[in-house]
């Protein structure tokens, strides 16, 4: 993909937590494409369980991260949390473009919410708006092109789809909430500014630090 003004990179879910997989994969598209990265955390989510932090707790949670990377072209977008209602990618995608009918999306994502594409809000008329770019992580077997082609079969548009493999760790949030809850020390798995907010909010079952807030968002 060529840099051009006027076109950004969208990156979404629901980042409970927020971790260094995450930003392994924000710094990979940026390295990729050349070009700014939006990232999106997931208000209320429309196809999955509720996150076991707030909205709002994620998105200071995300904040705290993206500042880590001292990245000017790495920006969350805190549309989805405030919304306040489920949060449909269709929904932000469209409110970006009548913000900016010229701006150019390129909509990124995991094999693994790919596969889950044909099950999305009003999935025509989204990908019809944006460039699809997804990308394969660590440990993932399946070919990206097999993938196309059957998304393709069941009369997705997706011109301009591209597959990606991105060197990124393998980073289970599903773990890091349990070991929080724990007790165990995660300093690996987080960024520090992510940890310290966790750990001082109580969030994820942990023991909030003495003299600080006792919840989040």
């Amino acid at each position: 993909m060529s840099k051009s003004q006027g076109t950004a990179v969208l990156f979404g879910g629901t980042f409970d937590p927020p971790h260094r997989g995450h930003l392994a994969v924000i710094q990979g598209l940026r390295q990729h494409t050349g070009l700014p990265v939006m990232v999106v955390p997931t208000g209320v989510p429309g196809h999955r369980e509720r996150p076991g932090a707030s909205p709002r707790a994620r998105l200071k949670m995300m904040e705290l991260a993206v500042r880590g990377l001292a990245d000017p072209c790495v920006t969350v977008d805190s549309s989805e949390v405030e919304r306040c209602q489920p949060s449909f990618t269709i929904d932000t995608v469209e409110r970006l473009r009548r913000e900016d009918p010229k701006i150019e999306l390129v909509l990124a994502m995991g094999m693994d919410v790919a596969e889950r594409l044909p099950s999305w809000r009003q999935v025509g008329s989204l990908l019809g708006q944006v460039r699809l770019l997804v990308f394969r992580r660590a440990g993932v077997e399946r070919a990206g092109p097999a993938l196309l082609e059957e998304l393709g079969r069941q009369g997705l548009p997706l011109a301009g789809a591209e597959v990606i493999s991105l060197p990124t760790p393998e980073v289970d949030g599903t773990a890091i909430r349990r070991r929080v809850a724990a007790g165990e020390d995660c300093t690996e798995l987080l960024p520090p500014a992510v940890y310290r907010y966790i750990r001082s909010h109580g969030i994820y079952g942990s023991k909030p630090a003495r003299g600080s807030a006792s919840s989040a968002g």
